[in-house]
């Protein structure tokens, strides 16, 4: 993990799992731990510890909405991935109810906070829909990742700060900082995972089939256009060393730009961090210079 965070975030997080009706939680194995983690660490930047434990885990009940009814299938799925899939669409369904529910009636947030909270819920759905869309468009492009990203694991890392900042009842200009930071960490974290799986052949690959591309094939796209237009278009599937020579390439000309990248959106939250308190500001500082090492390029 690049950032740290509160274990007893997870211990919220697991009583708030053993709430939820059991054939809902039989289906909740698919939430990612590590992004879980990444979303708790921004919160732990920003919050004050012994918040209320029903309240620290409302961004992880908005993250399993969006990951239970994923915008991505098995390229053949068979009748079962058919029947899990709508089984994951109504738990997703009563788990943003949830959270409407609980935000609409809770004390413990300014109305206005309340509202942000539920508006970044409503876009959720529409978010996966458009990330639906782009899995088909071969000619997916840089901004079409950096707004996905944004509106969808960064939105959560985004939300754990505001949620954070706004429990512990600070200044809403604090509070949005807060979300501002929790974006451009949060997109820095998806580059860095991108970078992985670019680096892990099977990973890379499975991408590929999916119609999920990491942002450095999407710069090997721009860089030599005629390359990949040959690989995505040919008549048959690509061999397997055929994937392994694209990895190759996209490892040569897509992941500096994409570290690149994710140091710049680095410099940004660095440039908002100035405008927080003295003690708040050192915080976000380690953790944001643990991240700048870890977007810097290799030698």
């Amino acid at each position: 993990m690049l950032l740290d965070y509160d274990v007893a975030l997870e211990d919220d997080f697991q009583q708030f799992i053993k709430q939820i009706p059991a054939p809902v939680r039989a289906l909740l194995d698919s939430a990612d731990p590590v992004a879980r983690h990444q979303r708790q660490a921004v919160y732990t930047l920003f919050g004050i510890p012994g918040r209320p434990a029903t309240m620290t885990p409302l961004v992880e009940a908005l993250a399993m909405v969006s990951t239970l009814d994923t915008p991505s299938f098995a390229p053949t799925p068979t009748i079962n991935d058919l029947a899990l899939s709508k089984a994951h669409a109504y738990a997703s369904q009563y788990l943003l109810q949830q959270f409407i529910r609980t935000v609409s009636h809770t004390t413990m947030l300014p109305p206005a906070n309340r509202h942000e909270l539920l508006t970044a819920a409503q876009s959720l759905p529409l978010a996966n829909l458009n990330r639906l869309r782009l899995n088909f468009n071969q000619r997916e492009r840089i901004a079409d990742f950096l707004k996905d990203t944004k509106d969808r694991p960064a939105k959560l890392t985004s939300l754990s700060g505001y949620l954070a900042t706004s429990l512990a009842g600070l200044d809403p200009a604090i509070c949005g900082l807060a979300r501002a930071i929790g974006e451009s960490v949060g997109i820095v974290l998806t580059i860095l995972t991108d970078v992985q799986v670019t680096r892990q052949i099977v990973d890379f690959r499975e991408r590929l089939l999916m119609g999920n591309y990491p942002l450095p094939l999407l710069f090997g796209f721009e860089n030599d256009p005629g390359y990949f237009y040959d690989f995505f278009h040919q008549a048959h599937k690509p061999t397997a060393d055929q994937f392994v020579a694209t990895q190759q390439r996209v490892l040569m000309i897509g992941v500096a730009p994409a570290l690149t990248m994710a140091n710049e959106l680095v410099d940004q939250a660095r440039l908002d961090s100035q405008q927080l308190p003295t003690d708040l500001q050192k915080r976000v500082e380690q953790a944001l210079t643990r991240l700048a090492a870890a977007t810097a390029q290799p030698h």
